[in-house]
């Protein structure tokens, strides 16, 4: 019979294990969502053919490039290096 700690201890592996999977999903997904804005914008003005675009009433321009901006640093601030660390750390020991 398994004992608390040994409860404790596969779960949370069984739910970092299903939390780094899921940070990696996001973390494609906000990467896929940046790189086609970068492919479709201008060097010089790279949100110059989001001008003719007719926004919602509400929703913005400026709504919309924020959004992109977060994104773009979405990746690298949802995890901090310390906390990716010991993920990874306990998932290398009990795997």
């Amino acid at each position: 019979m398994a004992t608390k700690a040994d409860y404790l201890i596969n779960s949370t592996v069984n739910d970092c294990a299903q939390l780094r999977a899921q940070l990696e999903a996001a973390a494609t997904t906000a990467g896929r969502i940046t790189e086609r804005m970068l492919a479709l914008s201008d060097a010089g003005n790279p949100v110059a053919f989001l001008l003719t675009y007719v926004w919602p009433d509400g929703y913005t321009i400026e709504d919309f490039v924020a959004l992109y901006t977060a994104l773009t640093e979405l990746p690298a601030s949802m995890v901090d290096d310390a906390l990716r660390n010991s993920i990874y750390k306990m998932l290398a020991y009990f795997q």
